[in-house]
């Protein structure tokens, strides 16, 4: 819990290791849990936005949509996202399960609760902590950012820690400057440091 009117800092979590929660996630049936940590590390939106999406959003039929389109909630902005074949294969494997329940609609919210309704951010954050707690991951204040973040460090790392990553994520995660990108991804000025011990 975080102290009121202070900020409380969230990492984000290594790749491998939020590949293994999936891996873990599937394995023991948490289906729901596993399509948010999927969804939420492969197209790094921000929690209202994830939430508030529909089957119908990334769905034409029976296929997945090559590109998400939708407009920021925070920031009004219109946002085209290239949908990752991992996140692709997470969507329709989920799917699958859902169709046999009572509880999948294909106009319905992705996550919804068993009246239909958008689960609240308040929720998956609480959610987060026990899925954390229970598979042993260690994530500082683990929350609906450390999804964000987790993307945010895993472009960053792709590149090389390149400050071109920093000018993608900039404008992907629509920051005012790169400085708060880096700030939000956890660059540390001991890693600036060691880029220049590595010349």
């Amino acid at each position: 819990m975080s102290v009121k009117n202070s900020k409380t800092t969230t990492s984000g979590l290594q790749w491998n290791e939020m590949l293994g929660l999936l891996h873990r996630l599937k394995q023991d049936k948490q289906y729901r849990d596993y399509l948010l940590i999927c969804l939420g590390c492969y197209l790094g939106l921000r929690a209202k936005d994830l939430l508030s999406l529909k089957w119908a959003d990334l769905y034409e039929g029976d296929q997945v949509k090559v590109e998400l389109r939708l407009i920021e909630s925070k920031t009004n902005k219109r946002r085209h996202i290239t949908i990752n074949p991992t996140a692709v294969d997470a969507l329709n494997f989920v799917k699958g399960e859902l169709t046999r329940s009572d509880y999948f609609s294909q106009d319905g919210y992705i996550f919804a609760n068993r009246w239909g309704d958008r689960i609240s951010i308040n929720y998956i954050n609480k959610q987060l902590h026990r899925i954390f707690a229970h598979y042993n991951i260690r994530v500082q204040n683990g929350s609906t950012h450390t999804l964000r973040k987790t993307f945010g460090k895993r472009v960053w790392e792709m590149d090389n820690k390149s400050e071109r990553s920093l000018i993608y994520l900039s404008e992907i995660f629509s920051h005012s400057s790169i400085a708060t990108t880096r700030k939000y991804i956890g660059v540390t000025a001991a890693q600036i440091a060691g880029v220049y011990m590595k010349l």
